[in-house]
């Protein structure tokens, strides 16, 4: 259990040091792939991100990076023109990430409650401004969107917890200056829509 909360707070301190991540995408030197025989692959549609147990489809001018421990597959908008002052000072970038963990003992209820109480723990402040049911392909899902402020950075995110096979759990993330948030609202759906557990 101790294992599957870490690989969770992962992802939500991934969020939560947004300040940083420009930073760390940088050092990482935009790296594509994950040196093994799953990653991007060329398809009708664009790009199409390859991995033992999902697939996605990244968006037009984003590069796979390579992902802290704990989380399974993250992609930046290296292309980016970040207009907010405060976050091009620090050479943040929009980015998504794909976290993979399991239910455990709990429902799926209890999990998405996990979720909230896990983001209030690592991101104080955090407002949560939507959340919904739904469907990404053809798997239950549950859509949130929240938003907070570090180091003067107003962020908007949207968490998927999406279920998998059995226990599986599947957290496909965004993160972007709320300003930029227009911008991307509906590519971050259709992003999503296009995750697929293998």
């Amino acid at each position: 259990m101790k294992n599957k909360i870490l690989i969770i707070i992962a992802i939500l301190v991934v969020l939560a040091i947004g300040v940083g991540i420009g930073i760390y995408f940088s050092k990482s030197g935009q790296k594509k792939g994950s040196g093994s025989a799953y990653g991007p692959e060329a398809t009708e549609e664009g790009i199409r991100l390859e991995k033992e147990a999902f697939s996605v489809n990244m968006p037009e001018g984003w590069s796979e990076m390579g992902a802290p421990t704990g989380i399974s597959a993250m992609a930046v908008n290296t292309s980016e023109e970040i207009t907010d002052p405060a976050a091009k000072k620090i050479n943040f970038r929009t980015y998504f990430s794909v976290v993979y963990d399991t239910l455990g003992e709990r429902s799926g209820e209890v999990y998405i409650q996990f979720v909230r109480d896990s983001l209030a723990q690592t991101i104080p402040g955090i407002k949560i401004t939507y959340e919904q049911d739904g469907k990404v392909n053809n798997q239950d899902a549950h859509f949130l969107e929240a938003e907070f402020n570090q180091r003067g950075i107003d962020f908007k995110v949207l968490l998927v917890v999406v279920s998998g096979k059995g226990n599986d759990v599947w957290i496909v993330s965004f993160n972007t200056p709320k300003t930029s948030w227009d911008k991307y609202r509906d590519l971050f759906y259709q992003t999503t829509d296009s995750f697929s557990v293998k």
